[in-house]
């Protein structure tokens, strides 16, 4: 059996899966509860280990997909949307409990790409972006065929592309990040922003219940969802003149308003691409989220394999 853990800013996910991809064990811990990545690392290997136990599995190899991580050493370094400060090797924490079993990390977001191109749409697609909306943004650029790495395995940092000069701060230091305007906090922002405008009172607590509210009809909800489209639409024109994919994959939390996001977004990104690539670049929702797995899981897993 494999194992894939997937280390977000708000959860993170443990599934133990076969050789052909089901799911048969899988446990949840809450990423912001832990400082010290060490701590956390402590947490998921009894997970592992517990789990292994109870269903009788021998895990065979673990891949872990996390903000940040250097794929080449497993080292991890100031993530953006982690609370984990200074430097630690990843891999040496999981060898202190798994000193014999292959090990595999790289960003999550390129565990997520992997992951839709083992079990999802992009099964015979060369050219592609698997682009996740959760608590942070993050990006797996497919280019002839290879994944993308470049400096340090830092090649896909798409939620740090800077949309709105000199405005809203960003966790990795700079300012107007497109993660500040199109990630689960940002577009929560926004909400508020809207409804101090409007002179209206939330309707909603957090970015759960503004998605919830939205599905419902509330049209400052709604409005939300437009002005994100747009400015992810934006950007997402600018990003496919870099590598001209065919396919843009949208997996996470944010993208589980479907359609609410989808419309605006589409509008705006073929109002802003480049006309030569007329309308042959399509916008999708990851096969894998949809279908109710985890295709951040599946990829780290799918990593795995390979160790």
């Amino acid at each position: 059996m494999h194992c894939g853990v997937d280390i977000g800013g708000t959860n993170t996910r443990i599934g133990i899966l076969d050789k052909e991809g089901r799911m048969l064990d899988c446990d949840n811990l809450k990423t912001a509860c832990y400082t010290e990545a060490r701590d956390l690392i402590v947490t998921i290997a009894y997970s592992i280990l517990r789990m292994a136990k109870v269903g009788g599995f021998e895990i065979e190899s673990i891949g872990v997909g996390c903000p940040n991580v250097n794929p080449f050493d497993g080292t991890l370094e100031n993530a953006a949307n982690l609370k984990f400060k200074g430097k630690v090797s990843l891999r040496d924490e999981f060898r202190k409990y798994f000193p014999q079993i292959p090990l595999a990390f790289d960003n999550d977001a390129n565990a997520a790409a992997i992951g839709e191109k083992i079990y999802g749409k992009a099964r015979g697609i060369d050219n592609y972006i698997s682009f996740t909306l959760g608590t942070g943004i993050g990006g797996g650029v497919v280019c002839d065929g290879k994944l993308i790495y470049g400096l340090n395995g830092m090649a896909g940092e798409l939620g740090h592309i800077i949309i709105r000069p000199g405005q809203r701060a960003c966790g990795c230091g700079r300012s107007g990040c497109l993660e500040q305007y199109a990630a689960a906090n940002g577009i929560f922002r926004t909400y508020r922003e809207l409804c101090t405008r409007q002179g209206c009172p939330p309707q909603a607590e957090d970015y759960r219940q503004l998605a919830e509210i939205a599905m419902a009809g509330d049209p400052t909800a709604l409005e939300t969802y437009r002005i994100t489209g747009e400015i992810l639409g934006l950007a997402l024109a600018n990003i496919a003149c870099v590598t001209a994919p065919t396919h843009i994959f949208l997996f996470g939390g944010v993208a589980q308003v479907k359609e609410i996001l989808l419309q605006p977004l589409r509008e705006s990104f073929y109002a802003n691409l480049l006309g030569s690539y007329g309308k042959n670049i399509r916008i999708e929702l990851s096969a894998l989220m949809d279908a109710g797995k985890d295709a951040a899981i599946l990829g780290a897993a799918a990593l795995a394999c390979k160790a």
